[in-house]
């Protein structure tokens, strides 16, 4: 029988060495490539086509949502599981939305992993079993209203991402190779957009939007 295909797409070696481990030792599945960037990762998915591509939800060097796009334009018939420490509702929604098929959690078992996996080859969705019944239930009733942060654009996503971890314009242009201005000027549209008053504001809500 053809094995699974699958690519991880982690920046920590530790995850990344821990998950391919741990594959390999199931018989109907391949790690083909592993990357700790974007800049590496897309040329491994564009010459293997793996089956499966596993993404941490986390990395700062590219939006979760930008790299799915990327990945599915690159290859389309790949599907994706968001591997993630975050457990509310607005990076999964956006995570779907982009065209992840599956989202597990960093505190789930390997055998969850090894499901999920199996799920999405099989045309399923796969929800980690730990995310709350108050977010599965918003997702699988198809609403669609997202969330707060519903009306950022894919960059301005971005940079909150990094401002919920305390980075500064100047640490966030380095990361994401754009001017701190420019920062600051997506910084102000989200207050705008947002309907906060100072960036502090701005902070305490992504804060509580990205934790876990």
């Amino acid at each position: 029988m053809e094995k699974t295909s699958v690519v991880i797409i982690d920046n920590h070696p530790v995850v990344r060495q821990g998950l391919t481990t741990a594959l390999k030792k199931e018989p109907d599945l391949e790690v083909v490539g592993e990357s700790e960037a974007t800049t590496s990762a897309l040329p491994i998915i564009r010459y293997c086509k793996p089956n499966v591509a596993i993404l941490d939800g986390s990395m700062t060097e590219s939006c979760g949502d930008d790299l799915i796009a990327k990945i599915k334009t690159l290859s389309k018939d790949t599907s994706i599981i968001i591997y993630s420490m975050h457990s509310k509702h607005e990076p999964i929604y956006r995570a779907f939305k982009a065209g992840a098929k599956g989202y597990i959690l960093k505190v789930d078992e390997m055998r969850d992993v090894i499901n999920a996996i199996t799920e999405v080859q099989n045309g399923r969705i796969f929800l980690s079993h730990k995310i709350p019944t108050t977010v599965t239930d918003k997702l699988l009733s198809g609403d669609d209203s997202g969330g707060v942060l519903s009306s950022l654009t894919t960059r301005e996503y971005e940079i909150a991402k990094l401002i919920s971890q305390c980075m500064t314009p100047d640490e966030i242009g380095t990361a994401l190779f754009i001017s701190p201005r420019t920062v600051r000027v997506h910084r102000s549209n989200m207050i705008r957009k947002l309907k906060l008053k100072k960036s502090n504001d701005l902070f305490i809500l992504l804060r509580d939007c990205f934790s876990h």
